[in-house]
């Protein structure tokens, strides 16, 4: 509890200052406006309904990837993971909660934690990947689109480097058996180092006895994957579909101003921008990227929107991308902290017990 309190003064903090940064020297905030596009306005609605079908399929591919392992869960209890792993992710530094949560939840509900790390790392590598594609795809253009903003391409160029090199080394982490085994042998190592407290050795040794198992069912559920070709492209399919929609969160505030005539070609240029930027926004090291990610937005595209409209519609897209999934998963997270998570796992795991 202490430590989301601290979180929560940090993302108020870090808010706080985004929204006196860009009201003051952005161009300022239109408060009725943004109150309109929420309130009164069908984009608004639509760029709800774009959050929501992200979390679809997102719970989608975790549904079906644990079920490919012989694992069980409902779509429903993979959407609360996908819910609960989003509000981790925005109140920890460069959202590193998010999937570990996900691994506790998913434990609670039976799926042991060699299963969820595995789902987990290969939906990132599809996830991930989709970007890429479409920033490659788009490249071209957005280079045209940002031509006077070099520091916005510099930051992108950096931002391909950190994700490529991140899919590569967890495609070989998820797929290469002596990467992961190495990975985990030093994982042991340092637990073993536990064992030379008296009081901590008992407990050391369960853990280690527990991870071994759960680094079998890690190794099998990796393996069924390459086992099931037409899964992993329908799961791939799903990758583009949730990281384009969460990546076109920004067109509903930009086509709510008229300042674009709301296009095919708009929506390209859209996902040309908002793909190279989201390669570097994902990194940054506060919460959930909050603030860095609007200073970051406004660069992008500084180079196609007004200043007039710039400020507003990054507060827009911040209540989205941010805030939005930070309050449901609050909510959901209450709930299932009132039902004490009591959820009895149907496969016994050892690795995390109370």
């Amino acid at each position: 509890m202490k430590r989301l309190i601290i979180y929560g003064l940090i993302i108020g903090f870090v808010s706080a200052a985004t929204i006196y940064l860009l009201n003051s020297f952005g161009g300022g905030i239109n408060v009725k406006d943004m109150k309109f596009f929420f309130l009164h306005s069908w984009w608004g609605i639509i760029g709800i309904l774009t959050l929501l079908f992200s979390w679809a399929t997102d719970a989608l591919n975790t549904y079906l990837l644990v079920r490919v392992s012989k694992a069980r869960i409902t779509f429903f209890q993979a959407f609360k993971a996908t819910i609960i792993g989003g509000f981790f992710g925005m109140i920890t530094p460069s959202s590193t909660g998010g999937q570990p949560m996900q691994v506790v939840y998913m434990n609670k509900v039976g799926v042991p934690p060699g299963i969820s790390t595995s789902v987990l790392i290969f939906k990132f590598i599809a996830w991930q990947g989709a970007i890429e594609i479409v920033a490659i795809f788009e490249l071209r253009r957005a280079i045209l689109l940002m031509n006077n903003v070099p520091a916005a391409l510099s930051l992108a160029f950096i931002g391909f480097i950190i994700s490529t090199f991140t899919i590569v080394f967890l495609i070989l982490f998820n797929f290469n058996r002596r990467v992961y085994n190495t990975f985990f042998a030093i994982v042991k190592k340092i637990i073993s180092l536990f064992k030379l407290s008296k009081r901590m050795a008992p407990r050391a040794d369960k853990f280690l006895n527990g991870l071994d198992n759960e680094i079998e069912k890690y190794a099998q559920s990796a393996k069924s994957f390459t086992k099931n070709p037409g899964i992993l492209m329908l799961v791939f399919f799903l990758s583009i579909l949730s990281s384009v929609s969460g990546l076109l969160l920004v067109f509903p505030p930009i086509a709510s101003t008229g300042i674009f005539n709301n296009g095919f070609q708009n929506v390209m240029d859209i996902l040309a921008i908002q793909s190279l930027a989201t390669l570097i926004i994902y990194f940054s090291p506060t919460p959930g990227s909050a603030g860095t990610a609007e200073g970051e937005f406004y660069l992008f595209y500084s180079s196609i929107i007004s200043s007039k409209y710039l400020a507003t519609m990054t507060m827009e897209w911040s209540i989205l991308r941010y805030f939005i999934p930070l309050v449901v998963g609050l909510v959901m997270v209450i709930f299932e902290s009132m039902k004490g998570m009591k959820i009895e796992p149907r496969g016994e795991s050892d690795i995390i017990k109370r």
